[in-house]
């Protein structure tokens, strides 16, 4: 797709939040990926947050912009004038506050805007979400097929421009045969030890509560059950008092962030995502299901498209302990089961789930808007 006629490739993209995220994640990976098919990617941002030291760590040029609110408009302006002087072609926004000062910057400098909607949570019929989703964006991304449908049958939003892309992982870094030898052992977990597994930002709304709970009915059954956290956030210490409270202390091993998470999926007997809320199509559950390991997921959001229960995995409905506990039995009780719907995951994952897909459909809509 790279050699259609596109001649100014100057991509301006705009992310209000200071924090790091799936979602920031994900921009800094777009970012450089479409760096290697020749696009020039550039990010606007706070200064203090974690997405201009990772983005100007990996080389690219970082305006530092205040984006104090939706309607700040001194940072509007200054965006406009930035949009002018850089010579850039299209801006693509992220979050609400640089949605809207994107969207009127956009218009000013009379260059389209792309506009993600990286979040499943509800958006309320009204002008306003008429403005931010259809009409200051000339197109909006959304993270699968649920979250667009919500935009256009309750956001009232124009189908035409809205485009599903759910997140994909890289086939390159996740896959069956990554590296585990040694992995186990270092974490203090036996080659017997049955790993359950969670891979998320240590946020509230994330479920690790529910799984603490349903893990504990788990581990009262299976003496081999262990419970392994890989992420880090604000949600630590509550729930390292929620393991000393249910007992758990020599049952689970929180990890803090970790780059090497395909390594650590591998050695996961499943890895589940028990979200309550906000979830769009995840990166963890792709990545997952390309490693080959079986995933346990509530049915938050648009998580379902990804997994189809008893097909891909096994889905159950958020903040339900007694349900998610089940589900982790069944895992161990059917294994040729779950064998066989990791390899059916690793199929659709492929083939639909992949980063080169994402990146392949995001540069078909940068492309119709500026040919």
């Amino acid at each position: 797709m790279s050699d259609q006629p596109v001649h100014n490739r100057r991509i301006l993209h705009t992310e209000w939040s200071l924090g790091w995220g799936g979602q920031e994640i994900r921009i800094l990976r777009e970012m450089e990926a479409f760096r290697e098919r020749g696009w020039d990617m550039r990010l606007a941002c706070r200064e203090a947050s974690t997405i201009s030291k990772r983005a100007l760590e990996a080389g690219f040029q970082v305006s530092h912009l205040p984006f104090k609110s939706a309607f700040h408009m001194p940072t509007v302006f200054q965006l406009a004038r930035l949009i002018r002087q850089d010579g850039i072609a299209l801006v693509h926004g992220h979050s609400s506050v640089d949605g809207w000062v994107g969207g009127m910057a956009a218009k000013l400098a009379h260059v389209p805007m792309v506009r993600s909607r990286h979040l499943s949570s509800p958006v309320r019929p009204g002008l306003n979400s008429k403005l931010l989703y259809d009409l200051l964006p000339e197109a909006v991304i959304s993270s699968g097929r649920h979250i667009r449908d919500h935009l256009v049958h309750d956001g009232g939003c124009h189908p035409q421009r809205q485009y599903s892309v759910p997140a994909g992982a890289d086939t390159k870094v996740f896959h069956p045969d990554v590296e585990t030898e040694g992995l186990r052992a270092s974490l203090g977990f036996a080659e017997t030890d049955q790993i359950v597994g969670i891979v998320a930002v240590l946020r509230s709304w994330k479920g690790h509560e529910i799984l603490l709970e349903a893990f504990a009915q788990l581990a009262q059954e299976m003496p081999q059950a262990r419970l392994l956290i890989v992420g880090e956030g604000p949600q630590r210490p509550a729930l390292q008092k929620r393991i000393h409270e249910l007992g758990l202390e020599k049952r689970v091993v929180m990890t803090g962030h970790r780059t090497d998470v395909a390594n650590l999926m591998r050695i996961m007997n499943v890895c589940v995502l028990p979200s309550l809320k906000n979830e769009a199509t995840s990166q963890v559950l792709p990545q997952a299901m390309l490693v080959g390991t079986p995933v346990v997921s509530s049915s938050a959001g648009g998580l379902t498209e990804v997994v189809e229960d008893g097909v891909r995995g096994r889905v159950v409905p958020p903040a339900d302990v007694n349900a998610l506990a089940q589900a982790l039995r069944s895992v161990f009780a059917e294994p040729e089961l779950t064998q066989t719907m990791a390899l059916k995951a690793r199929e659709h994952a492929l083939e639909e789930l992949s980063f080169e897909t994402q990146i392949n459909r995001t540069e078909a809509v940068y492309i119709k808007l500026l040919s």
